[in-house]
């Protein structure tokens, strides 16, 4: 039960804010609306053109997996979107290309489907369009139905007719790629690599013969100055060959990754560009998705090839080293053997490590020629038969923006921005608007509401109650009246005396005095109004009248209580009015004279409501709080800051003489209302 009381408190509380900040909620909503509407106006729209392509079921079994991933990989690859570009001259194109190259004058083509493109060499191209061929890549997707022979093809393009065209060429190209000459394999790079392990073997070869042939015919070196050169080369050549396999055998990762070969490097550009693809594609598709899984496996086989790779150059390095290290060691005291005997001995030491050598490159070429080999038997069993299952298509209606959801997500989020900030305005909001902000900030009852009053001319603010008996002003002022009287009942404690003060002047309390004074003797009580702000006394201005005679008179003895009290206010009400003696006017209010006064009127009056100074500003306040049975604290509407009121407050509370409660005052109806606070006023009357 009390649960869903609170969750209903939230509700209301929720409610309540939205009511008060509704045009500032509603402004901001607005703002934001019209904002990401102007921004969704300006997106360029994406339209995606589509096709599918279908294998033979006989190409997808096994090895047809791997054959029909190896066919979207070529349609997604670098070579065909090159290709795509120079055929299409796509280079001059501004969705292409930003930089500035489609004003030289080699790109100066106005529609890149009709005119000529300039001969261009293969550097320019290359360098030129890289960045062009990038967002080529991630425009296009090419993706392969699960348990399927059967690839979706589909381009992104800011034109439809675009995308439609860029499709197509991909399509055309990759199906010219399949005639006899190209079915069999693109392979020069394969082909390329296969050679220069050849010729590495055979030339490993030729050096073991060619050293073989020369052992005999020649002479054995006696001179010590040409030996000790020999011994100082092999000696450089040792400690090189040691400083290089050093840091590999090491296990230091630096020098494991910079070897490098011709077959290293391309292998290394091949798997950033396959990279760079699986970055693209996991900006859409989960882990699980074929085509991630797909581009993981490849990503893993070239890392195994640039194992071996790095295999055979430590293998290449390792055998480098024993040869070197060999002469270095036979070559170690020239200076003492030079004989027949001692160069044969070389000899064949390093026509052994030669034919080592030739041994290892020859195993090297076997060992790929193999694996080249048993590819291109797989890729001839598999007979490929693809055509187009689906023609190119475009929808008319572009992927992207989808501005309703935009317009909606734009709005819906300017709404919480404006949430938010009615919240902050609230929570930092250094007033006070309602009897429960005061209460809950102050731990003190606030009494009543006091609508603030336009002031007439003609007639003055103090008389408006007596004037305008029925107003909601003159209501609230009952009601406080009737409140204060139930809480000195319910704290079994006599509320005859009343202090009203404030944090500063200007904040109604005089006016409040005036009226609380002048309806409790309008119903019939015996009320004295005191004004006992000596420093600015303004009733007797409020009642149009003259302060000769005051307070200061009678507490300084000159006259007597009768001669200034005065007793003809139409009300009934009797006034002692005050005049100005700032440099007196604490110990006058102070003062034993001060005390018996009240004393006094305790017991000849029904009420006695005292007008005291600011407590900021003076400390008289404090004095006759002491006096006091109630001590009426105003709080200016939407005006005093509440660190001012606390520590005006602070000043009674520690003493607990009085009962202390807050009174709301100046309350400007229409922002009252409007804020979604007026349902309080209501109480007093009725208000339009």
């Amino acid at each position: 039960m009390l649960h869903s009381q609170h969750k209903n408190g939230h509700c209301k509380s929720l409610a309540s804010l939205l009511g008060r900040r509704k045009m500032l909620i509603f402004g901001v909503t607005f703002l934001g609306f019209s904002l990401t509407a102007l921004v969704v106006q300006n997106i360029k729209p994406i339209y995606t053109a589509s096709a599918q392509i279908i294998f033979d079921d006989a190409a997808f079994d096994n090895s047809g997996k791997n054959f029909i991933g190896m066919q979207k990989a070529r349609l997604s690859s670098a070579k065909v979107a090159q290709a795509v570009i120079l055929k299409l001259k796509l280079m001059g194109d501004d969705e292409f290309n930003d930089n500035g190259l489609k004003n030289q004058s080699r790109f100066k083509t106005i529609n890149p489907y009709e005119t000529k493109l300039p001969s261009l060499s293969n550097e320019i191209i290359a360098k030129d369009m890289e960045p062009i061929i990038s967002r080529f890549r991630k425009s296009f997707s090419a993706q392969i139905m699960p348990s399927s022979s059967v690839i979706d093809l589909y381009y992104r393009a800011e034109n439809p007719q675009k995308a439609a065209i860029i499709l197509n060429e991909i399509i055309k190209n990759y199906f010219n790629s399949l005639t006899p000459e190209n079915h069999v394999r693109d392979n020069e790079y394969e082909t390329k690599i296969l050679e220069n392990l050849k010729a590495n073997a055979k030339k490993a070869q030729e050096n073991f013969n060619l050293l073989k042939e020369s052992i005999g015919r020649l002479k054995p070196v006696n001179d010590t100055g040409s030996s000790t050169k020999i011994y100082e080369k092999a000696k450089a050549k040792y400690i090189r060959a040691k400083a290089q396999l050093k840091p590999l055998l090491d296990g230091n990762k630096s020098a494991l990754n910079s070897l490098t070969s011709p077959y290293m490097r391309e292998l290394r550009s091949e798997y950033n560009d396959l990279s760079q693809k699986l970055d693209a594609m996991s900006l859409d598709y989960g882990v699980k998705h074929p085509d991630i899984i797909l581009l993981k496996s490849s990503l893993s086989n070239i890392d195994k090839q640039m194992l071996r790779e790095r295999n055979n150059i430590i293998s290449r390095i390792k055998s480098d080293y024993a040869q070197a290290r060999a002469d270095f060691e036979a070559l170690k005291s020239p200076a003492v053997d030079n004989s027949a005997k001692y160069y044969d001995a070389f000899m064949r030491k390093k026509l052994k490590m030669l034919q080592n050598q030739a041994d290892e490159m020859q195993r090297i070429f076997n060992e790929y020629n193999v694996i080249y080999n048993k590819y291109l038997n797989e890729e001839e069993e598999i007979k490929l038969s693809a055509q187009i299952l689906s023609q190119v298509s475009v929808s008319s209606v572009p992927i992207f923006p989808n501005k309703p959801k935009i317009l909606a997500l734009g709005t819906f989020i300017s709404f919480i921005i404006g949430l938010l900030l009615a919240i902050f305005i609230e929570k930092a909001r250094n007033n006070f608007l309602s009897a429960r902000q005061l209460e809950d900030y102050l731990d003190i009852p606030c009494y009543a509401l006091i609508p603030k009053v336009k002031k007439d001319k003609d007639k003055p603010l103090s008389r408006y109650v007596i004037d305008n008996p029925s107003s909601t002003t003159s209501e609230a002022v009952r009601a406080l009246k009737l409140v204060i009287k139930l809480s000195a009942q319910a704290a079994a404690r006599e509320h005859k005396v009343i202090t009203v003060t404030s944090s500063f002047p200007n904040e109604g309390k005089t006016t409040l005095s005036s009226w609380m004074a002048q309806l409790a003797a309008k119903s019939g009580q015996r009320v004295i109004l005191i004004d006992a702000d000596l420093r600015r006394p303004s009733i007797h201005k409020s009642f149009g009248r003259e302060n000769k005679l005051s307070l200061v008179e009678y507490l300084t003895s000159q006259n007597k209580l009768e001669e200034v009290v005065d007793s003809n206010d139409p009300s009934g009400l009797h006034i002692i009015y005050g005049s100005s003696v700032p440099n007196n006017a604490l110990d006058l209010i102070s003062s034993d004279k001060m005390e018996q006064l009240i004393s006094s009127l305790r017991k000849a009056y029904d009420l006695v409501i005292i007008d005291s100074p600011a407590c900021m500003a003076v400390s008289d306040a404090r004095a006759l709080e002491k006096l006091s049975d109630h001590l009426l604290y105003a709080v200016s509407w939407n005006k005093t800051s509440r660190k001012t009121v606390h520590n005006g407050i602070s000043q009674f509370t520690k003493f607990e003489n009085a009962l202390i409660a807050t009174v709301l005052t100046n309350i400007d109806l229409k922002k009252h209302v409007q804020l979604g606070y007026g349902e309080a006023i209501n109480y007093y009357g009725s208000y339009k």
